[in-house]
């Protein structure tokens, strides 16, 4: 497959759009691929939208079975099962999460490159949206010595711990793949306090629950721990990302208390804020008290 536009024949099963009726067939001109993921394809379609397809199909029949207490972190579905639910809700808080407009199946064979996504594959169409990193342009960059990053990094750990705050309070919902590269601005609201989740692992919320995670993805941490407890870590290691470069935190190891030294030694506050997040692993409510009662 190259760049050029063709057209996918789908079906739409759930939407929250008028361009998109439910349990129609629907022609999608796809005009090029613009990403792809671990678990799906991104391509831009008409009217500035946007169709992820996953790569895996799956039986219609399984697709919102929640029988499992817990939604396994590999499992492709888990935002076709949350988007289902949080397109069901007649006042949902989109600007925390991105507006989805259309859940569906595809009607053909797509092969691109190496993978093969087969008919009756799973989609989901939204708006487009700019990357986080795309806007600022700050991607494996180290920042910690430039002019206001604090503030600017504290602002985002801020608003990344309000919606998981959200996903917590109002779905019962524990988000374990908080990272920037998740996070978007829509078309037309560039302001830091709207950055809005695009991409996410969910599991159901339990908070006695505890399970190991050692070495497996560089934003949870290490030995076993209270699954509520992972989001206010990750949130963290976004922030040291930003002050010292994603390259740097990527293969973080036992660097982390190097990091947190500098930081101590530029702000004791902010110092006390990554020590809760990261070394004594406070929960997201108590981490944003933290944060709202800290003078940056």
């Amino acid at each position: 497959m190259n760049n050029n536009s063709f057209t996918l024949k789908a079906i739409i099963l759930k939407s929250s759009h008028s361009d998109y009726s439910e349990q129609k067939y629907k022609k999608i001109i796809i005009k090029k691929k613009i990403g792809e993921g671990a678990y799906g394809i991104v391509f831009l379609i008409q009217n500035d939208h946007v169709i992820k397809i996953f790569k895996n199909s799956t039986q219609s029949n399984t697709i919102f079975d929640e029988s499992n207490y817990l939604i396994p972190i590999k499992n492709e579905n888990r935002e076709l099962i949350f988007f289902f639910k949080y397109t069901n809700q007649e006042n949902n808080e989109k600007n925390y999460i991105v507006n989805l407009y259309a859940i569906g199946t595809i009607k053909d064979k797509i092969i691109d490159n190496s993978n093969i996504i087969d008919f009756n594959s799973y989609f989901i169409i939204l708006p487009l949206c700019t990357p986080f990193y795309n806007k600022y342009k700050i991607f494996n960059k180290t920042l910690i010595k430039k002019k206001n990053v604090i503030k600017f990094t504290i602002n985002i750990i801020k608003r990344l711990l309000k919606i998981s705050q959200y996903l917590e309070t109002k779905h019962n919902l524990i988000n374990l793949d908080f990272k920037l590269n998740n996070f978007m601005f829509s078309k037309k609201n560039n302001d830091l306090n709207n950055l809005i989740m695009l991409d996410f692992s969910i599991v159901k919320k339990n908070t006695k629950k505890k399970y190991n995670i050692n070495n497996k993805y560089y934003i949870w941490p290490n030995g076993t721990n209270l699954i509520e407890n992972i989001p206010s870590y990750s949130i963290c290691i976004n922030g040291l990302e930003l002050l010292f470069g994603y390259n740097n935190i990527f293969n973080l190891s036992n660097n982390l208390n190097n990091y947190l030294k500098i930081i101590k030694d530029k702000d004791k506050n902010i110092y006390n804020i990554f020590n809760n997040g990261l070394i004594i692993k406070i929960s997201t409510d108590k981490l944003l008290k933290l944060i709202s009662n800290t003078t940056i």
